[in-house]
């Protein structure tokens, strides 16, 4: 139950001018959608089954902030900090992070179809079993994030940083990683049919059972 109706969070963030700071409250289950709350400080928020959908949280600060299973498609993130927060099983949908920071956030199982997250620094981010299917992941740096039993079908990783990333299983069908470094990437078992490789770098990659139907290779040529 949260400590604030949503009412006395509107009130309060009328008068507490820019970055207005609520870090630490408990606001788990509360209606915060359509908010808002460009700049706002949640640090160790507890937002736990909150509803944040269409809000704007661009710029806000939820380091550490706990977000599982709640609801944030749709919502401006640009340029948002969610290092090492917990958005496991959190919906993402159609949410634009493009810029933000998730360094070593947990985002297991989170929905995350058609997000933007172009240029996010996503370094150590744990994102096993999560569904971003036709994500725009375009220049993100990825550096030995968790990909394991990802859904990444049809998105743009191209320019993106996958250096030592772990996409064991992953669902990679018509993806874009053109440009993108792969240097020891983990794709045991990933399924790559129908995806673009040219121009990456992916010398160390692991490619055990790697499923290259239809793959667009590195120098050009279309895998049978």
């Amino acid at each position: 139950m949260a400590e604030v109706t949503r009412k006395e969070l509107i009130l309060a963030l009328i008068g507490a001018g820019d970055h207005p700071r609520l870090s630490g409250l408990d606001l788990n289950g509360l209606d915060m959608s359509e908010l808002d709350l460009r700049g706002v400080v949640l640090r160790k928020a507890k937002l736990s089954g909150a509803d944040l959908s269409v809000s704007d949280l661009s710029s806000a600060d939820l380091t550490s902030a706990v977000l599982t299973d709640a609801n944030l498609s749709r919502a401006n993130l640009a340029g948002t900090n969610l290092s090492s927060a917990n958005l496991s099983g959190a919906r993402l949908n159609e949410a634009n992070l493009t810029t933000a920071i998730l360094s070593s956030a947990n985002l297991s199982g989170a929905q995350m179809t058609f997000v933007k997250l172009s240029e996010a620094i996503m370094s150590a981010t744990y994102l096993r079993g999560a569904n971003l299917n036709g994500a725009n992941l375009t220049f993100a740096k990825l550096h030995e994030a968790v990909l394991s039993g990802v859904n990444l079908s049809g998105a743009d990783l191209s320019g993106a940083d996958l250096r030592g990333a772990d996409l064991s299983g992953a669902n990679l069908t018509f993806a874009n990683f053109g440009g993108a470094d792969l240097g020891g990437v983990k794709l045991k078992d990933a399924d790559l049919s129908g995806a673009n490789l040219r121009g990456i770098y992916w010398s160390g990659a692991e490619l055990t059972d790697v499923t290259l139907t239809g793959t667009l290779m590195p120098d050009g040529t279309k895998h049978d």
